[in-house]
């Protein structure tokens, strides 16, 4: 009975021992793709990896990660025409990960995720125009943008705008335009037709979809072998 307790008691502390190297693997891989990621896609400090599975020795081996999991804060993605604009909690879920040349590349077969653009970031993309402007974005309901459109006397002006992406570019098109004397149908489209390219993404990793919220638009992204290196 005493040896077997004595054992039991091995037993747990090498199972103790082998958890705590998985860990400590766990956390030498997380900040690898940490790293790699941000020299990848140029992303800062508010950059965090955490990789879901267990045990992870097991999947080393095998040189497979089931599912790592990024998450941004926030970056800025560059915006037509020069200037950025602010995106955040950018959130990126991995599956099918492979690291290589000493986990200095990783590969991931395919990525899904979500982020935020701020209604007054989307602000910052809108062309500018000598007789009108986009003063104000915001939920405009079924699946529309509201636009708050003041003209160079001062004048007030509400329109929405449909959105949509296309060839992974963020399009919002202005619908039911008001008459303003002395401003053309052009002139108000050149302020209030929006585009906004999502950069600085991972490669293979691009837009997919936008719906408006109220604190802004709620990206979806997404791609397939997609390329971490750093």
């Amino acid at each position: 009975m005493r040896t077997l307790r004595r054992f039991l008691i091995a037993v747990v502390i090498l199972a103790a021992i082998l958890t705590g190297i998985d860990r400590l693997a766990v956390y030498f891989a997380e900040g690898r793709a940490e790293n790699q990621l941000r020299a990848s896609a140029g992303f800062g400090e508010s950059t965090s990896v955490s990789i879901a599975g267990f045990p992870f020795l097991t999947q080393i081996a095998a040189n497979d990660l089931d599912e790592l999991d990024a998450h941004v804060d926030h970056y800025e993605s560059a915006l037509p025409g020069g200037g950025t604009g602010r995106v955040e909690d950018l959130q990126l879920r991995l599956h099918g990960v492979q690291f290589s040349n000493s986990f200095s590349t990783a590969v991931a077969r395919d990525a899904t995720g979500t982020a935020l653009v701020p209604y007054a970031e989307l602000l910052h993309a809108a062309p500018e125009n000598n007789q009108v402007k986009v003063a104000s974005l915001s939920d405009g309901g079924k699946h529309r943008v509201k636009i708050d459109l003041q003209t160079a006397d001062g004048d007030r002006h509400t329109l929405y705008s449909t959105v949509s992406v296309e060839g992974g570019t963020l399009r919002l098109r202005a619908q039911g335009l008001p008459r303003i004397p002395g401003v053309s149908e052009d002139q108000i489209r050149s302020a209030t037709n929006i585009q906004q390219t999502l950069t600085r993404l991972p490669g293979g990793i691009s837009l997919k979809n936008a719906e408006p919220l109220g604190s802004g638009l709620q990206l979806t992204v997404g791609g397939s072998h997609v390329s971490l290196t750093g």
